[in-house]
């Protein structure tokens, strides 16, 4: 017999402190004044890096912040005001183009190099800087790329929580875990024009309808999502903007296919800032466990998502009661076997029933404490390099 369904609502008490990690040695001036932060590639995973990069610009307000990442990435910082600079490490380089890119970084002659990312690509990188001080997580056959190799917390921590461990030795401390993400008046304009052609006006319920994603454990079937957004029409009059990708939009034709009402209709696929610019617009975002959602997220639109092999508390705020998640397993999620799993039931037996239950919950929470928007003017333009 599997565990029943958990739905989660993070504690406004609940406790996000980690572990420190082993402070090596000890930061002593002068203090850094070129630091070079690195993520490669996943656009959640750099989100998630967001709270720790605006601890460092906090930290050393004085100090040229560069953030070597892959396109479409560069995105998450387009507006940020805590970087001075965004890299751009080549998709699927040749050997040469890394050798240059390795080069290219020991002539920065940083002072600071932080890597999130910490696969052998990066290590190298982070080697390679000459930089007096590298801090990056004791993985094995990497341990050697850096001064400070800390070690990973243990157990299950929200993955910008997971990030921000990097900089206990520095003694910088991380306060807010949400991530951070700045949208643009050029951004906000294009998600005011898309809506209006759609037909949503000031007012509307509109709801986010994200049931994508590329890997099938987190795939909640279409049929529930449908059902979802048939109730959140009828019972609270929603308008339902359907969200997805390049090669992604066969999840909403399913979708669509057993839905009772009509979600808006298509429109272009967006810019990664300028789906930002729309799921700030939405009052309540829904889907499966994906990119979109961590967005939603950043900028504060409350969320209700569905996951399946991910453990949600890696992957959702702690102690932020808007942000709801619900899982189900069958007994096997610690020692999960995909691909050779042939059930996939911890998504596909994610009950409907406990699904509508919560997010009608949160809805009405919604209508009885409005939220404000906290949008931020963007102070820095980081330009990618």
């Amino acid at each position: 017999m599997g565990e029943a369904v958990r739905t989660t609502v993070p504690s406004a008490n609940l406790d996000t402190t980690t572990e420190p990690a082993p402070i090596h040695r000890q930061l002593t001036p002068p203090m850094p004044a070129n630091i070079l932060l690195i993520q490669l590639r996943r656009i959640g995973d750099v989100l998630m890096t967001t709270p720790a990069v605006a601890a460092l610009r906090q930290a050393y307000p004085a100090a040229h912040l560069a953030y070597l990442t892959e396109r479409p990435s560069d995105e998450v910082f387009r507006h940020s005001p805590h970087l001075d600079e965004v890299i751009l490490y080549p998709p699927r380089p040749s050997l040469g183009q890394h050798l240059a890119m390795l080069a290219r970084m020991r002539r920065r002659r940083f002072d600071l190099v932080v890597d999130f990312f910490g696969n052998p690509r990066s290590a190298q990188l982070a080697w390679a800087s000459g930089a007096p001080r590298r801090i990056g997580f004791r993985f094995r056959w990497r341990r050697w790329a850096y001064t400070d190799a800390v070690i990973p917390p243990a157990g299950l921590h929200y993955a910008a929580a997971h990030k921000a461990a990097l900089l206990a030795p520095l003694g910088v401390a991380v306060g807010s875990l949400r991530p951070q993400v700045y949208v643009g008046e050029e951004e906000r304009a294009y998600a005011r024009r898309q809506l209006a052609e759609l037909g949503v006006a000031e007012g509307d319920f509109l709801v986010a309808l994200c049931p994508v994603s590329r890997q099938p454990y987190k795939v909640w079937p279409a049929q529930n999502f449908a059902r979802l957004a048939d109730a959140l029409i009828e019972r609270r009059g929603a308008k339902v903007l359907c969200f997805w990708g390049p090669g992604e939009y066969h999840f909403i034709q399913a979708v669509r296919a057993h839905m009772r009402h009509e979600t808006l209709g298509d429109y272009p696929v967006p810019t990664l800032q300028q789906m930002t610019a729309l799921l700030e617009r939405a009052r309540l975002y829904v889907g499966n466990d994906n990119g979109p959602r961590h967005f939603a997220i950043a900028v504060g639109t409350p969320s209700v998502a569905v996951f399946g092999r991910p453990f949600p508390q890696s992957w959702t705020p702690p102690g932020e009661p808007l942000h709801r998640t619900l899982e189900y397993d069958p007994g096997c999620k610690a020692a999960c076997t995909y691909p050779r799993c042939d059930h996939l039931a911890c998504i596909n037996q994610v009950p409907l029933e406990a699904v509508l239950r919560e997010t009608l919950a949160l809805v009405a929470t919604l209508d009885r404490h409005p939220l404000e928007r906290h949008g931020t003017a963007p102070a820095r333009k980081p330009g990618p390099s």
